[in-house]
């Protein structure tokens, strides 16, 4: 009788960042690995695969993957797979410290493959070991794996806004729209424990506003408050030159606004396909993040865009589809 043996991918590390090999390994990556090779992702609708394993503090081990339905949405993602089992078998004290992505056969990958989405870096925010985390990329057959530590995917550190860019904000009816917005969002989960809600506005060149405010629901399937401006944006108004975007903000009451990396995924995607309508492709758009005090001119402004504040974005235009986005949004200007 013949034992036909079993030969297992054999992958060498990189830092994702500067492509320095990592001469030492943790075992935990390679175990991370093999876990990612036992899922069974079924992306129907993208073909997008996303195999994932993970490793949690005590060495406990978990797979998982994406899985699609409906129209252009999702029974889980890889991440969320891997957190629901990792938490369901294991508890919250037992937090993911390696996470892993296997990619198809026969693919080469050097860059930073699959990255999480803004939706799933509030999972693995909330859910991981966020100090200790690290993210790999490897194809599932072995070679280069491309390691990550898993802070560079989160930004919460802004420049704050003085002078002339400041003033243009006091009393500016961008900032009265979207705390107007904080004031109406909807949601009666609501706890202690939750993140502060905050409210947004889109801002175009012509003066037109359009705000978003936040709306929950009993089955979890919530409108977050940048979604929520571009659908105004989208279906309030008819006027084509709308079309040029000067700026976001966010405005909250007390607090700088925390926005959830889920709604920063929509404020990228919409810029993306905007300023590609504007011959302006690759250029982020600016967000202002308003902390309101007791008066209109008592406001705290901080600066970013939508490119800085999502890290090593998911996007159309890093899958090769920011014409398709774009496309999308030439539709509103046509005159239908």
């Amino acid at each position: 009788m013949t034992v036909e043996m079993v030969t297992l991918p054999q992958w060498n590390f990189i830092n994702g960042l500067d492509k320095t090999p990592l001469d030492s390994v943790d075992p935990r990556w390679i175990s991370a690995l093999e876990a990612a090779l036992k899922s069974r992702a079924t992306p129907f609708q993208s073909g997008y695969h996303v195999n994932t394993g993970a490793v949690t503090r005590d060495g406990n081990i978990v797979f998982g993957s994406n899985h699609e339905m409906a129209i252009t949405d999702t029974v889980t993602h890889g991440e969320e797979a891997v957190i629901a089992a990792a938490v369901g078998k294991y508890g919250p004290n037992d937090p993911i410290q390696v996470l892993a992505f296997a990619g198809l056969s026969g693919k080469k990958i050097e860059e930073i493959g699959i990255v999480p989405c803004g939706n799933c870096r509030d999972a693995l925010r909330q859910y991981t070991d966020l100090d200790n985390l690290v993210i790999i990329n490897a194809p599932r057959d072995g070679g280069t794996a491309v390691l990550v530590h898993g802070k560079a995917f989160f930004k919460n550190e802004f420049d704050e806004v003085h002078g002339e860019e400041k003033a243009r904000l006091q009393n500016s009816d961008a900032v009265t729209q979207a705390l107007r917005a904080e004031k109406t969002a909807y949601d009666i989960y609501l706890t202690q424990s939750s993140p502060p809600i905050y409210g947004a506005a889109i801002i175009c060149e012509n003066g037109m506003i359009f705000r978003g405010s936040y709306r929950g629901d009993v089955a979890y399937h919530s409108v977050f408050p940048i979604s929520a401006a571009i659908g105004h944006f989208r279906d309030g108004s008819n006027d084509p030159s709308r079309k040029d975007v000067r700026e976001i903000v966010v405005a909250a009451s007390g607090s700088i606004p925390g926005v959830m990396y889920k709604d920063r995924q929509h404020a990228l995607e919409f810029a993306e396909a905007i300023q590609s309508l504007n011959g302006r492709s690759g250029t982020p758009l600016p967000v202002y993040l308003v902390k309101a005090g007791n008066s209109e001119q008592d406001i705290t402004v901080f600066k970013t865009d939508t490119h800085e504040w999502l890290p090593l974005n998911f996007s159309p235009k890093h899958l090769g589809l920011e014409k398709a986005m774009a496309d999308g949004y030439e539709k509103l200007f046509r005159g239908i």
